[in-house]
């Protein structure tokens, strides 16, 4: 799989070389198991679960909140084990644009070649059981850990079938996120055809970077990390939008679980204004509550919005290719001057205009 991934981005880069676009492709190694620190804490859990049924609340609860700050920190864009085990091969494609100035700070566009939003059935009955049974898992994680306090404080009796039961369910969860592993590829995403109308000449408007890599996060922290200087203090737009969906187009303006991050009004600006010069008036607006590539960028510091095609619904007017191609387009044409704009035309400065609906996803 990873060896398709690479001669994926390697035939996207040798094509617009073919046009004669500077593309530099960036190879690196990405941890092979996502999926330990999710899995090491619900393990460290469902031990400090036993112990506490054993009768040993003081190690119960040092574990236990070891275990919860694993899981807080995985699920708000962080793998605090992600240098443990193998490391794989992967290649990402990036287009320079301009870089941030002290007035003017860079945008990049991150398109991956599989969408993950509409991928594996993200938004279906299934991917939505395996959400809500994580964070279940986190809160009985702090509950747990928060038993074991009192009992370590004499507030609590002791509680051995409690740690029986929540150890039993928080083995069961470790074990799923670790068999779970990465998921597969998902739709093709047709905007990575896109790429070259979105170019612009050099010295007639500040160029976007343009990131193209496979759809794995890991890969979007690369190249945080590689060009955290030309991109300092940037704006993302991440962008899917499979051959399966034919809705009506999403924006996001949360990602993130508990308390998400919000998008920046001024980015939300921007996008809002592309939208209306190409006619599209209305939007689903999005909470995505589970980790996203937007997330890893805000985690980070970066103001990121995520833009997506979602499932048709009845009584929407579908987004064409033609009409999202020139969104984008128009997103990247845009100006830093409109980015940092700080209201979104509302009456109480809320990104009102370009959206007619609020859904969680």
């Amino acid at each position: 799989m990873q060896g398709k991934q690479c001669g994926g981005i390697e035939a996207v880069a040798t094509a617009l070389r073919g046009q004669g676009v500077d593309v530099v492709v960036e190879r690196f190694r990405v941890p092979a198991w996502p999926q330990l620190s999710a899995s090491a804490g619900f393990g460290l859990c469902a031990a400090g679960a036993f112990l506490l049924a054993a009768g040993r609340p003081a190690a119960a609860f040092l574990v236990g909140v070891s275990g919860s700050l694993l899981l807080l920190l995985d699920a708000c864009g962080f793998s605090p084990l992600d240098w443990l085990g193998p490391k794989v091969r992967r290649s990402v494609a990036v287009i320079p644009g301009d870089p941030s100035e002290r007035d003017r700070k860079a945008l990049f566009l991150a398109v991956p070649l599989h969408c993950r939003l509409n991928a594996s059935g993200r938004f279906s009955r299934k991917a939505a059981l395996r959400h809500a049974s994580y964070f279940l898992g986190l809160l009985l994680s702090l509950a747990l850990a928060t038993l074991a306090g009192g009992a370590t404080l004499l507030y609590l009796p002791p509680l051995p079938g409690a740690g029986v039961v929540g150890g039993a369910a928080l083995a069961v969860l470790a074990a799923g996120e670790w068999a779970r592993g990465d998921s597969s590829p998902g739709p093709r995403n047709l905007a990575a055809g896109w790429v070259d109308q979105w170019l612009l000449p050099a010295g007639a408007a500040p160029r976007p970077f343009i990131l193209l890599y496979s759809g794995d996060e890991a890969e979007v922290k690369f190249f945080l990390a590689k060009y955290r200087r030309p991109v300092l203090r940037g704006s993302g737009v991440f962008i899917e939008f499979p051959r399966s969906a034919g809705g009506a187009p999403a924006v996001t303006v949360r990602e993130g679980p508990f308390i998400p991050y919000r998008v920046d009004i001024g980015l939300f600006s921007r996008v809002r204004t592309a939208g209306k010069a190409c006619g599209i008036p209305y939007a689903r607006m999005c909470t995505l509550r589970f980790k996203s590539a937007g997330l890893i960028a805000m985690a980070r510091g970066f103001r990121a919005i995520t833009l997506f095609r979602p499932e048709a619904r009845a009584a929407e007017d579908p987004l064409s290719d033609e009409e999202a191609a020139a969104w984008i387009g128009r997103i990247a044409l845009g100006g830093e001057r409109e980015s940092n704009r700080q209201t979104a035309g509302g009456p109480n400065g809320r990104p009102s205009d370009l959206t007619a609906s609020r859904n969680g996803v």
